[in-house]
């Protein structure tokens, strides 16, 4: 299976697509991009889950990849950090995530 961070950068014009779609001046969690990344791509996030579970974390660990692809492509996605805040994860739980801003 192909890398998250390939994955991702093989469909950037799609995650430019769903970062589109959030507000300007509205900020979103990596939580709600997420969210929006596995309605777009449900089958190829399953693959993403199987191949860290045993890693015990699997939801964790693709996030937190996703969370650094959006980190690192900053400028591309007109995209800018804001705080670290929480949010709810997909078990439930509050956690302290990075939240973002659209920049154009």
């Amino acid at each position: 299976m192909i890398e998250i961070n390939d994955y991702l950068e093989k469909n950037l014009t799609a995650i430019q697509i769903i970062i589109s779609e959030f507000g300007a001046d509205k900020e979103f969690s990596s939580h709600d991009f997420i969210e929006k990344f596995t309605e777009k791509f449900e089958s190829d996030y399953i693959d993403m889950l199987i191949k860290y579970q045993k890693s015990g974390q699997s939801f964790q660990t693709v996030h937190s990849l996703i969370a650094r692809y959006l980190s690192s492509k900053t400028s591309v996605l007109k995209i800018e950090k804001t705080n670290r805040k929480e949010s709810e994860n997909v078990h439930g739980k509050l956690g302290t995530i990075q939240w973002w801003l659209r920049t154009n």
